[in-house]
């Protein structure tokens, strides 16, 4: 039998890819165009929660693409 750890291990490193994470919007579809706007502009301002809803709402389309 091994002895357990006593102490404490390095922290899991994970990669960061914001550009995987974000939904790019359908060409020629003026909802996602929108939605992407506002994204653009709530980064702009440090409006993360507002990034995050239209990322959100660009992946759930209602139009289905």
């Amino acid at each position: 039998m091994t002895e357990p750890t006593r102490y404490s291990s390095a922290p899991v490193e994970l990669p960061y890819k914001p550009a995987e994470l974000e939904p790019s919007p359908v060409e020629g579809c003026a909802g996602c165009r929108e939605l992407a706007n506002v994204r653009n502009r709530a980064r702009t301002g440090g409006d993360w929660t507002t990034v995050t809803d239209c990322n959100v709402l660009m992946r759930k389309h209602p139009e289905g693409h």
